[in-house]
């Protein structure tokens, strides 16, 4: 089997404690001892993956929202959105009065024009504390992105900001004015049968084990879907099952209950 993890609220807490259960640790070690494929499957880009999430052990990634594929050592899709859309982008989230942040698989952009609204003040603090790059703005040379998230507020204008990515981008409303944007044909869903092809595994082979709505084109491509029991209510109503919260054992729970481990 292999099994795709999301990150955030699945394999570490979202809480603000970044915490890693060491029963999530062990079992992934456990499952991967006894054949099976671990791989990570995260709307972070490349780069935003920690050491202790590496550490732990897998066989790929699958980030960015299927921009961006590794299996073993092997880099086998990167995909950076063209840069005249990039700039067309940044023009349309100035106009739109919102707060950006834009991924690439090696870097982290902001806009020194933009708003910083609360969401972005927290996740600088966070990516401070992980000493990352936090310099990189939209007006630098080299400037351009795989996906990006933005922040909005009763100031913006949402509408004509959907208006203007619907041709290049997907919508993904995270909620609390939070949204992240993925280019079109690209997805977590996607990026499981770009590996299931490349390795030449059957995608009946397959689990996806997520916890917010970003998850769900994962939990569909998958042949068994797993929502942790701390997710949101669209997921715990449509997954094939439903298993504990992160800090009470969920990931291995769920290897247990399909017999990886």
């Amino acid at each position: 089997m292999i099994v795709f993890f999301d990150i955030d609220g699945t394999i570490i807490s979202d809480d603000g404690k970044n915490m890693i259960p060491e029963s999530a640790v062990r079992a992934i070690r456990a499952a991967r001892g006894n054949g099976h494929l671990m791989y990570i499957n995260t709307g972070r880009t490349y780069m935003n993956v920690e050491p202790p999430i590496r550490k732990i052990g897998f066989d790929g990634y699958i980030c960015g929202c299927g921009t961006y594929i590794q299996c073993g050592d092997d880099v086998i899709l990167n995909r950076t959105v063209p840069r005249g859309i990039c700039e067309k982008i940044t023009r349309l989230v100035r106009e739109c009065d919102m707060t950006p942040v834009y991924e690439r698989f090696d870097a982290l952009f902001t806009d020194k024009t933009a708003r910083i609204l609360d969401g972005l003040k927290d996740l600088l603090e966070t990516f401070k504390s992980q000493g990352k790059d936090l310099s990189r703005d939209a007006s630098d040379a080299d400037f351009g992105f795989d996906k990006f998230v933005v922040w909005y507020d009763e100031k913006s204008d949402l509408d004509k900001f959907k208006r203007g990515i619907a041709e290049n981008f997907d919508f993904i409303d995270r909620g609390w004015g939070f949204c992240e944007l993925a280019p079109k044909g690209f997805s977590k869903g996607a990026g499981i049968k770009i590996v299931c092809e490349h390795l030449g595994v059957s995608e009946n082979d397959t689990i996806a084990i997520g916890d917010s709505l970003n998850d769900t084109p994962m939990l569909d491509a998958a042949k068994i879907s797993v929502a942790m029991g701390n997710s949101v209510k669209e997921l715990l109503d449509t997954a094939d099952f439903v298993t504990r919260d992160l800090y009470d054992g969920g990931i291995e729970y769920a290897l247990r209950r399909f017999g990886l481990i």
